[in-house]
């Protein structure tokens, strides 16, 4: 017995458990693997098919096989679906394909309706005896590629009608909510990609915690089996305690009451411990208080543990022999063009993600172009959808521009999962994840502001670290616990936080030893806890990216992906002792995306955008005028050409209209010609170049750095640019004591006069429009002084006046025009009838006015309660929040000079 089992085991007489051990049949040794530190290619295996392309009349058959071979009973309830399901493999039609798969949801509940009920353990004179829902494991291994499929059936809204129906016309919910706990405590130590949909099952349709049923059980051997079937399904499920709307302790109080047997009360102590997290020390007290007898106690403990073990293993041994099996008979593989199953007949909550059917969240469709699948590409999906359907943090690591974070996008879309992106360097703080204490409008007040990973784990969001291998040793060990079980620790508040079951964490490491500070995850600390996918070189398959992503270069494919690794060679050897900056996959998409909108045929267009996307980054002149001309010779262009481009290009710059042309780029222009501000300006060739390269950033939505000594003109350039586009642009001068908050905003102290102006000015745009000004002049009188003496007491009173009133004011009108419609829909009795008087506002206009209303008055509780504190604080947004919100440029001046904080 191992120390484990010891561990739980105090207080009991130590015999009476080994005895019960000797009768625990096992069927030979068989230890789960456990895979740390493997590629994911080495700790799961991947078999290369599409759920979709099952074999649907041949899985039947293969079912009803295994049925007889392990001489499994059908349950009762599910004799009918299998007859049905027999016949139709016997004479297939695709027309009821949905309601064959139906049929198949409906046969994995089965089990749970029975007699046996529950698979429960029993007292007997022997050992106790254990079931292992042998029927339930057997039809989700033969449909596994669409397992995720068929528990998504049990939500759909018309699931009774469709499914829970084939198991008989008088089944109850209460039934099926157990059914669906038995079914998820027998699978998911084998199929935890159906976790976060059994999550979702329980939060949508379970209203009462599912122990409930134990007290309204019709006797002791009923009671049991629920009780069995809640230990499972937290054993596997432990995030069932965070169902909101369950209540745990209170039913299993009172099933530890001394009316029910023994094996009851053990059993209620036993989910008890579970759900209150209790330690072996305060499960040995609260067993010490239930005088229970002990060898009942030993015997059912041996089976608890050991039991249920076992039978998770034996699961595991026949998923795998059932898999080859299954396919070697070609089960699971159809030709393409006589699947059974197509895309469009999957549940809305599922989505196929490179042959594994997902947990979707209101996906939406996904652009052809926006991610090209290669054959590469296909094995990279497939091998992540295979970890992220099994909760496992993935590392991604390869080359910079393989592909990594556009991977991740590309998923997350495709099951309509929220992702956020965390960009790491040595300087972040683990607080930046986690969250902290912030000010708040009164002075010495502050709150918890939950950072953004604490966010994602409490919301069920997707997080993605780029470049972990950067990231400080706290931020690393702050991230080891929710790997390793799940759980985020906030030390700061003394708190635990289980993460939500959709929530999924993603990590990205460049194996370059040039633009990371290590050669691959070995060095990464806690590395060996991470599931790693390799991505690899992508160069053979350049020429299909191009065209699949920009189908109107896909003539010139081929030759624009060997121009770019010429191109490519040429960038890295040309910097100082040859190690020039490296191109990746990205600069190759940023050059095909500016052919895809300036190409027309021109072939100098094709080296004018090379130029500016290739050797741009290159500061000496004469080094970037020699990578000039060896671009220019390895895409075709004579040298008299370059030395032209380089010495005489001057691009016009032309205004009309509204519509701004500078070289090549056309941008439209936000004032007419004559509204623009003017600025003195050095039109010079040099300056023109500037002005073309950076509206064509511009134009394309492409961030732009300036690089060069201080007074070279890089502001200048860009706030005459502005000027003549007609754009807002705002200036923000960075520094070493530049803080986040001067971008994004906070709290800074104001006067508490500044507070009562934005007041007034929402007071004055109400007023006038929900009243009459002329007959409340006196009242406006009022107000006026009380703010101008700053008797903010008494202004508060008089505001809160017109609140009141206002209100009435907004319901008589509203009921006024309820009259008039009512009036309208009845014929008049007499022409001689006059129309009352008509209401002056409209139904919008009021619904307009109540929520004007209604932000002032929350306005006025904030203002009455801080009217009185000498130091107020205010929220002001940053430069790069209003820059946003508002659509204007943002200049962010002697970037290079802020901190690398500031900047993530």
């Amino acid at each position: 017995m191992g120390p484990a089992l010891l561990e739980q085991t105090e207080g009991l007489d130590l015999d009476l458990v080994k005895q019960g051990l000797e009768n625990l049949e096992l069927a030979g040794e068989h230890t789960p693997k456990v895979h740390v530190g493997k590629t994911l290619d080495e700790s799961i295996r991947i078999v290369d098919i599409d759920p979709l392309s099952m074999d649907l009349p041949l899985a039947i058959t293969q079912l009803t096989a295994q049925i007889a071979k392990r001489s499994i009973e059908v349950p009762k309830e599910a004799r009918v679906v299998v007859e049905q399901l027999t016949r139709w493999a016997g004479n297939p039609k695709r027309s009821t394909v949905g309601e064959v798969m139906d049929g198949v949801s409906a046969l994995l509940l089965a089990e749970g309706l029975g007699s046996t009920a529950a698979d429960g353990l029993k007292q007997t004179a022997g050992p106790v005896e254990w079931t292992d829902g042998r029927f339930t494991v057997t039809v989700a291994m033969v449909f596994r590629p669409v397992l995720v499929e068929l528990v998504a059936r049990w939500m759909l809204a018309e699931a009774q009608k469709s499914v829970f129906c084939r198991l008989g016309s008088d089944i109850s919910f209460d039934r099926v909510h157990m059914s669906v706990a038995y079914a998820a405590g027998h699978l998911l130590s084998t199929a935890p990609q159906i976790r976060s949909l059994i999550m979702a099952y329980f939060r949508m349709h379970v209203p009462v915690c599912i122990a409930e049923q134990a007290l309204v059980a019709a006797s002791a051997d009923a009671t049991t089996n629920v009780l069995v079937v809640v230990w499972r399904l937290l054993r596997r499920l432990p995030e069932a305690l965070g169902v909101e709307s369950w209540g745990w302790e209170a039913p299993l109080v009172m099933l530890m009451g001394p009316q029910h047997d023994d094996l009851v009360r053990l059993l209620a102590c036993e989910v008890l411990c579970m759900v209150k997290k209790m330690s072996d020390h305060g499960r040995a007290q609260l067993l010490a208080t239930r005088p229970i007898d002990a060898a009942m106690q030993a015997r059912t403990l041996a089976w608890l543990t050991h039991g249920e073990q076992h039978a998770a293993q034996r699961a595991e041994t026949q998923m795998h022999e059932q898999n080859r099996a299954n396919y070697d008979a070609k089960v699971w593989q159809t030709d393409g063009a006589h699947a059974w199953i197509s895309e469009q007949q999957l549940s809305s909550s599922v989505a196929s993600v490179g042959g594994v059917l997902l947990h979707a969240h209101g996906s939406a469709p996904v652009a052809d172009n926006e991610l090209v699948v290669t054959p590469m590409v296909a094995r990279n999906i497939h091998a992540m959808a295979l970890a992220t359907s099994r909760s496992e943090p993935v590392l991604l690591q390869g080359p910079a521009g393989s592909g990594k974070t556009s991977l991740v996008e590309w998923v997350a879309r495709r099951t309509g999962n929220e992702l956020m992106t965390v960009h790491v360097s040595g300087n972040m703080d683990a607080k930046v994840l986690l969250g902290n204490y912030v000010t708040t409008q009164r002075a010495g007040d502050f709150e918890w502001r939950a950072g953004l990973l604490t966010t994602a784990v409490t919301q069920g969001s997707w997080v993605l670290i780029e470049n972990v291998d950067l990231a400080p040793a706290d931020v690393v060990q702050t991230l080891q616990p929710l790997i390793e079980s799940h759980t985020l620790f906030v030390a700061s508040r003394g708190q635990s936080i289980r993460a939500h079951e959709r929530f999924r964490l993603f990590a990205t490491l460049s194996t370059d030893t040039r633009t990371s500070g290590r050669s691959g995850s070995d060095g990464l600390l806690g590395s060996s806890i991470w599931t790693r996918l390799e991505i690899g070189e992508i160069d053979s398959e350049l020429p299909e990216i191009v065209r699949g992503a920009f189908p109107k270069l896909a003539d010139d494919a081929e030759a624009l992906a060997k121009a770019f690794r010429s191109i490519r060679d040429i960038v890295r050897g040309a910097g100082t002792s040859g190690r020039g900056p490296i191109l990746s996959t990205r600069d190759l998409v940023k050059w095909c995306t500016r052919l895809n909108t300036y190409y027309a045929g021109d072939p100098f267009v094709v080296f004018q955008e090379a130029v500016d996307v290739f050797t741009l980054r290159e500061a000496d002149y004469e080094r970037w005028r020699t990578q000039v001309h060896s671009v220019g010779a390895a895409l075709g262009v004579a040298q008299v050409r370059v030395d032209q481009f380089i010495a005489q290009h001057s691009p016009a710059v032309s205004a009309s209209g509204r519509s701004l042309r500078v070289g090549r780029a056309n941008l439209p222009a936000e004032k007419a010609e004559e509204e623009r501000e003017r600025m003195p300006f050095a039109d010079t060739r040099h300056s023109r170049c500037l002005l073309e390269r950076l509206a064509t950033c511009v134009q394309l939505s492409e961030p732009a750095l300036l690089m060069g000594e201080t007074g070279t003109g890089k502001t200048t350039v860009v706030q005459h640019l502005a000027a003549l586009a007609g754009r807002p642009l705002a200036v923000f001068n960075l520094s070493q004591q530049s803080d986040a908050s001067d971008l994004l905003g906070g709290f800074r102290p104001v006067d508490i006069s500044r507070i009562a102006l934005k007041l007034r000015s929402s007071f004055d745009a109400l007023f006038p429009r929900t009243v009459s000004v002329r007959k409340n002049a006196a009242f406006l009188d009022r107000v006026r002084v009380a703010y101008g003496k700053r008797d903010w007491k008494r202004l508060v009173l008089l505001y809160r006046a017109t609140l009141k009133n206002a209100q009435k004011m907004l319901d008589t009108a509203r009921g006024k025009l309820q009259d008039e419609e009512q009036k309208a829909k009845r014929p008049r009795m007499s022409t001689s009838e006059e129309d009352p008087k008509k209401s002056r506002l409209d139904q919008e206009t009021i619904d307009e006015l109540d929520a004007g209303w209604a932000a002032f008055a929350l306005s006025l509780d904030e203002f009455d309660a801080m009217r009185d504190v000498k130091m107020v604080f205010s929220f002001f947004e940053g430069a790069l929040v209003r820059a946003a919100r508002t659509g204007a440029w943002i200049l962010l001046d002697e970037v290079n000079l802020a901190t690398a904080e500031t900047l993530a």
